[in-house]
């Protein structure tokens, strides 16, 4: 049965893969914050995991991207964590190639509620501006970074094993890119549904993004002085569909590995986040 659930799983990839359509998340800021929040397991002092990433923007852009991701997990105390996500990204297209660290996401994760297979978990976060926005004066899609530190919020209410959480993504300022981007803040609401089988574990979410205010950019039509015009429909929602598997190899040691389908997709790309496609695979281990 297990194996039939993957079949199906990866199949379903393939086939929105072969029709082009295109996932996309605010920059793995607000996605990602509180996501593995809290260890069940409180014997488990870190939570080390590396993952492989890679991504397509599309024909219209094309370019691919290739990213390795470092993500460290601390148990402080029975009821809290401290999470670093440190990414090294590379960027490939007609314009040229880019590779350098990008932007690094620290949080602090805190279990407000617990009682009987109910759980409550919120954490906030910053993503900090680590990662180039303007290397060899290419458009941002190629960068390895926004350019701007963001300031992350996120609520997670688990019962048993269903999931529901919310998230807000305060962006920062104008960035040092030759488009000298601004973009408006996201809401994140998520529903994701834990299946175990023996030792593999699938996890489908789905992920709604909405954009809160139109991108701006500087409006090269202008001569004279220093203007910022806003790009028309780069406040668009966004939902996507979201699989998480995870096979324990060992007690301690598991591989991981995700992908994500977009049911409504955003067309317009002037942050250069928007993948045709996006999957990674990697390796997770709990130290104790």
């Amino acid at each position: 049965m297990k194996y039939l659930l993957v079949l199906s799983t990866l199949l379903v990839s393939v086939i929105f893969y072969s029709i082009e359509n295109y996932a996309q998340c605010s920059d793995a800021g607000i996605c990602q914050l509180g996501e593995h929040s809290m260890e069940e397991d409180d014997e488990v002092l870190f939570v080390i995991s590396g993952f492989y990433k890679y991504g397509y923007s599309g024909k219209e852009d094309d370019v691919q991207f290739n990213s390795l991701q470092l993500n460290v997990n601390y148990n402080l105390f029975s009821n809290n964590s401290i999470q670093l996500l440190v990414p090294y990204n590379f960027q490939s297209g007609p314009a040229g190639s880019v590779n350098g660290i990008g932007d690094l996401i620290l949080s602090l994760n805190q279990n407000l509620l617990s009682d009987e297979g109910s759980y409550l978990d919120a954490s906030i976060g910053i993503k900090m501006a680590t990662g180039d926005d303007n290397k060899d004066n290419l458009p941002q899609v190629y960068q390895s970074g926004l350019g701007m530190s963001d300031v992350l919020f996120a609520l997670n209410y688990i019962y048993n094993k269903l999931s529901i959480s919310v998230g807000y993504q305060l962006s920062g300022a104008r960035n040092n890119n030759i488009s000298r981007l601004e973009k408006g803040d996201d809401l994140l609401l998520r529903v994701s549904y834990n299946l175990s089988f023996d030792q593999l574990s699938i996890t489908p979410q789905l992920l709604f993004i909405q954009r809160l205010a139109k991108s701006s950019i500087l409006d090269t039509a202008s001569t004279n002085e220093e203007k910022f015009v806003e790009v028309g429909d780069s406040d668009q929602s966004q939902l996507n569909f979201l699989t998480v598997l995870e096979y324990k190899i060992a007690d301690n040691l598991s591989i991981v590995g995700d992908f994500a389908i977009p049911f409504i997709k955003r067309e317009v790309n002037v942050d250069g986040l928007t993948r045709a496609f996006s999957a990674s695979v990697g390796v997770k281990l709990n130290i104790y």
